[in-house]
Protein backbone atom coordinates (compact mmCIF):
# COMPACT_ATOMS: atom_id res chain seq x y z
CA UNK A 1 0.00 0.00 0.00
CA UNK A 2 2.80 2.38 0.93
CA UNK A 3 4.61 1.58 -2.32
CA UNK A 4 1.45 2.19 -4.36
CA UNK A 5 0.90 5.54 -2.65
CA UNK A 6 4.50 6.57 -3.26
CA UNK A 7 4.23 5.59 -6.92
CA UNK A 8 1.00 7.55 -7.30
CA UNK A 9 2.61 10.66 -5.81
CA UNK A 10 5.61 10.32 -8.12
CA UNK A 11 3.39 9.96 -11.19
CA UNK A 12 1.29 12.96 -10.16
CA UNK A 13 4.42 15.06 -9.63
CA UNK A 14 5.75 14.05 -13.04
CA UNK A 15 2.50 15.00 -14.76
CA UNK A 16 2.19 18.40 -13.08
CA UNK A 17 5.86 19.47 -13.25
CA UNK A 18 7.39 21.05 -16.39
CA UNK A 19 9.56 18.68 -18.41
CA UNK A 20 12.05 20.43 -20.66
CA UNK A 21 13.20 18.83 -23.89
CA UNK A 22 14.85 19.66 -27.19
CA UNK A 23 16.59 22.83 -26.03
CA UNK A 24 18.91 24.09 -28.76
CA UNK A 25 21.22 27.04 -28.20
CA UNK A 26 21.24 29.94 -30.72
CA UNK A 27 23.75 29.25 -33.43
CA UNK A 28 24.45 29.78 -37.10
CA UNK A 29 23.38 26.67 -38.99
CA UNK A 30 24.66 27.52 -42.45
CA UNK A 31 26.12 30.38 -44.45
CA UNK A 32 26.47 31.18 -48.12
CA UNK A 33 28.54 33.95 -49.71
CA UNK A 34 28.40 33.72 -53.50
CA UNK A 35 31.04 35.64 -55.38
CA UNK A 36 29.90 38.59 -57.49
CA UNK A 37 29.65 37.56 -61.13
CA UNK A 38 28.87 33.93 -60.32
CA UNK A 39 25.83 32.05 -59.02
CA UNK A 40 24.19 34.04 -56.29
CA UNK A 41 23.77 37.54 -57.69
CA UNK A 42 20.70 39.57 -56.88
CA UNK A 43 18.83 41.38 -59.67
CA UNK A 44 16.42 44.28 -59.34
CA UNK A 45 14.27 45.11 -62.37
CA UNK A 46 13.41 48.69 -61.41
CA UNK A 47 9.72 47.81 -61.00
CA UNK A 48 9.64 46.24 -57.56
CA UNK A 49 10.89 42.72 -58.34
CA UNK A 50 14.03 41.36 -56.65
CA UNK A 51 15.23 37.98 -57.92
CA UNK A 52 18.16 35.66 -57.43
CA UNK A 53 20.16 33.17 -59.43
CA UNK A 54 18.33 30.40 -57.50
CA UNK A 55 21.43 28.23 -57.17
CA UNK A 56 23.42 29.33 -54.14
CA UNK A 57 26.15 27.10 -52.77
CA UNK A 58 26.33 26.44 -49.02
CA UNK A 59 29.78 27.56 -47.85
CA UNK A 60 29.74 26.28 -44.28
CA UNK A 61 27.45 24.50 -41.84
CA UNK A 62 27.85 24.89 -38.07
CA UNK A 63 30.96 26.95 -38.87
CA UNK A 64 32.56 23.95 -40.56
CA UNK A 65 33.64 23.49 -44.17
CA UNK A 66 33.44 19.72 -43.75
CA UNK A 67 29.78 19.22 -42.86
CA UNK A 68 27.94 17.01 -45.38
CA UNK A 69 25.63 19.93 -46.20
CA UNK A 70 28.49 22.03 -47.64
CA UNK A 71 28.16 22.16 -51.40
CA UNK A 72 24.38 21.77 -51.34
CA UNK A 73 22.28 24.46 -53.03
CA UNK A 74 19.91 26.98 -51.45
CA UNK A 75 17.01 28.06 -53.65
CA UNK A 76 15.36 31.39 -52.88
CA UNK A 77 12.03 32.71 -54.12
CA UNK A 78 11.60 35.95 -56.03
CA UNK A 79 10.44 38.93 -53.96
CA UNK A 80 8.14 41.88 -54.49
CA UNK A 81 9.56 45.01 -52.84
CA UNK A 82 7.10 47.58 -51.57
CA UNK A 83 7.17 50.49 -49.14
CA UNK A 84 8.15 54.13 -48.96
CA UNK A 85 11.59 55.79 -49.13
CA UNK A 86 13.27 56.32 -45.78
CA UNK A 87 11.60 53.37 -44.09
CA UNK A 88 12.29 49.63 -44.18
CA UNK A 89 10.89 48.15 -47.36
CA UNK A 90 8.69 45.06 -47.25
CA UNK A 91 9.77 41.91 -49.07
CA UNK A 92 6.97 39.55 -50.02
CA UNK A 93 7.72 36.25 -51.77
CA UNK A 94 6.18 36.15 -55.24
CA UNK A 95 4.44 32.95 -56.23
CA UNK A 96 5.85 30.18 -54.04
CA UNK A 97 7.20 31.24 -50.64
CA UNK A 98 9.10 27.98 -50.25
CA UNK A 99 12.80 28.01 -49.56
CA UNK A 100 14.64 24.74 -50.21
CA UNK A 101 18.03 23.12 -49.82
CA UNK A 102 18.85 20.55 -52.50
CA UNK A 103 21.77 18.43 -53.55
CA UNK A 104 24.41 19.94 -55.80
CA UNK A 105 22.93 18.26 -58.87
CA UNK A 106 19.40 19.38 -57.93
CA UNK A 107 18.13 15.78 -57.80
CA UNK A 108 17.48 15.43 -54.06
CA UNK A 109 15.69 17.76 -51.62
CA UNK A 110 17.21 17.88 -48.14
CA UNK A 111 15.09 20.55 -46.44
CA UNK A 112 12.10 22.79 -47.10
CA UNK A 113 10.57 25.71 -45.26
CA UNK A 114 8.23 28.65 -45.69
CA UNK A 115 9.81 32.09 -45.95
CA UNK A 116 7.71 34.81 -44.34
CA UNK A 117 7.27 38.44 -45.34
CA UNK A 118 10.32 40.41 -44.17
CA UNK A 119 11.87 43.86 -44.00
CA UNK A 120 14.62 45.19 -46.25
CA UNK A 121 16.52 47.94 -44.49
CA UNK A 122 19.11 49.86 -46.49
CA UNK A 123 22.41 50.40 -44.71
CA UNK A 124 25.06 52.95 -45.58
CA UNK A 125 25.46 53.99 -49.20
CA UNK A 126 26.00 50.75 -51.06
CA UNK A 127 24.22 47.97 -49.20
CA UNK A 128 20.93 46.64 -47.96
CA UNK A 129 19.99 43.86 -45.60
CA UNK A 130 17.00 41.59 -45.11
CA UNK A 131 17.55 41.37 -41.38
CA UNK A 132 14.53 42.64 -39.47
CA UNK A 133 12.34 39.59 -38.99
CA UNK A 134 13.29 36.78 -36.62
CA UNK A 135 12.32 33.14 -37.11
CA UNK A 136 11.55 33.95 -40.73
CA UNK A 137 11.57 30.36 -41.96
CA UNK A 138 8.67 28.32 -40.60
CA UNK A 139 7.20 24.90 -41.42
CA UNK A 140 10.73 23.55 -41.44
CA UNK A 141 10.93 20.00 -42.76
CA UNK A 142 14.00 17.80 -43.10
CA UNK A 143 13.36 15.05 -45.64
CA UNK A 144 14.33 11.40 -45.27
CA UNK A 145 17.23 12.04 -47.66
CA UNK A 146 18.30 15.02 -45.57
CA UNK A 147 18.24 12.97 -42.38
CA UNK A 148 20.31 10.27 -44.08
CA UNK A 149 22.89 12.73 -45.40
CA UNK A 150 24.96 12.67 -42.23
CA UNK A 151 24.90 16.45 -41.76
CA UNK A 152 25.24 17.67 -38.18
CA UNK A 153 23.49 20.89 -39.20
CA UNK A 154 20.44 19.08 -40.55
CA UNK A 155 20.40 16.82 -37.48
CA UNK A 156 19.98 19.90 -35.29
CA UNK A 157 17.17 21.20 -37.47
CA UNK A 158 15.44 17.84 -37.45
CA UNK A 159 15.25 17.85 -33.65
CA UNK A 160 14.22 21.46 -33.02
CA UNK A 161 11.40 21.78 -30.54
CA UNK A 162 9.96 24.65 -32.57
CA UNK A 163 10.93 24.18 -36.23
CA UNK A 164 11.81 27.72 -37.25
CA UNK A 165 14.92 29.62 -38.32
CA UNK A 166 16.15 33.18 -38.58
CA UNK A 167 17.04 34.08 -42.14
CA UNK A 168 19.33 36.97 -43.07
CA UNK A 169 20.58 38.39 -46.35
CA UNK A 170 23.10 41.18 -46.81
CA UNK A 171 23.52 42.77 -50.23
CA UNK A 172 27.00 43.99 -51.10
CA UNK A 173 26.90 47.00 -53.35
CA UNK A 174 25.81 46.70 -56.92
CA UNK A 175 26.01 48.07 -60.40
CA UNK A 176 23.61 49.23 -63.07
CA UNK A 177 22.59 52.18 -65.17
CA UNK A 178 23.39 55.22 -63.03
CA UNK A 179 23.73 53.05 -59.92
CA UNK A 180 24.67 55.12 -56.86
CA UNK A 181 23.41 53.08 -53.92
CA UNK A 182 20.98 50.31 -53.10
CA UNK A 183 18.60 52.79 -51.44
CA UNK A 184 18.78 55.21 -54.36
CA UNK A 185 18.09 52.38 -56.80
CA UNK A 186 14.91 51.44 -54.93
CA UNK A 187 13.77 55.02 -54.39
CA UNK A 188 14.03 56.10 -58.02
CA UNK A 189 13.13 52.78 -59.63
CA UNK A 190 16.58 52.06 -60.99
CA UNK A 191 17.94 48.77 -62.26
CA UNK A 192 20.81 46.96 -60.58
CA UNK A 193 22.53 43.75 -59.63
CA UNK A 194 25.30 42.58 -57.33
CA UNK A 195 26.50 39.96 -54.89
CA UNK A 196 25.19 39.02 -51.47
CA UNK A 197 25.75 36.77 -48.49
CA UNK A 198 23.31 35.03 -46.21
CA UNK A 199 22.81 32.83 -43.19
CA UNK A 200 20.23 30.63 -41.51
CA UNK A 201 20.38 30.50 -37.74
CA UNK A 202 18.63 28.86 -34.81
CA UNK A 203 16.97 31.67 -32.84
CA UNK A 204 16.88 31.99 -29.04
CA UNK A 205 16.69 28.70 -27.11
CA UNK A 206 13.79 26.66 -28.44
CA UNK A 207 12.09 24.46 -25.90
CA UNK A 208 9.08 22.17 -25.76
CA UNK A 209 7.47 22.26 -22.30
CA UNK A 210 5.06 19.50 -21.27
CA UNK A 211 2.62 20.81 -18.66
CA UNK A 212 0.88 17.75 -17.21
CA UNK A 213 -2.69 17.24 -18.35
CA UNK A 214 -2.90 20.68 -19.97
CA UNK A 215 -1.10 19.38 -23.09
CA UNK A 216 1.82 20.91 -24.99
CA UNK A 217 2.91 24.51 -24.63
CA UNK A 218 5.66 25.61 -27.02
CA UNK A 219 7.77 28.47 -25.71
CA UNK A 220 10.51 30.41 -27.40
CA UNK A 221 12.25 33.51 -26.13
CA UNK A 222 12.52 36.08 -28.92
CA UNK A 223 15.59 38.25 -29.42
CA UNK A 224 15.16 41.93 -28.64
Amino acid sequence: MRMSLTLAIAVAAALTSPILADTVTPQQVLTFSPAVGSAGEWYYNGAGVLSFDQSIVVDSALNSNYDALVGARVYLPTFQISGIPGAPYTLTPLGSSQITIKSEDNSVTYMTGTLAVGDLGTMGTVAGGYTEFKADISNLFVTHEGAALGSAALAILEHLGLPALDFDLAFSGGSGSGYRSFADMLDRGGVGSGGFSGAMSVPEPTTIVLLGFSGLAILRKRRV
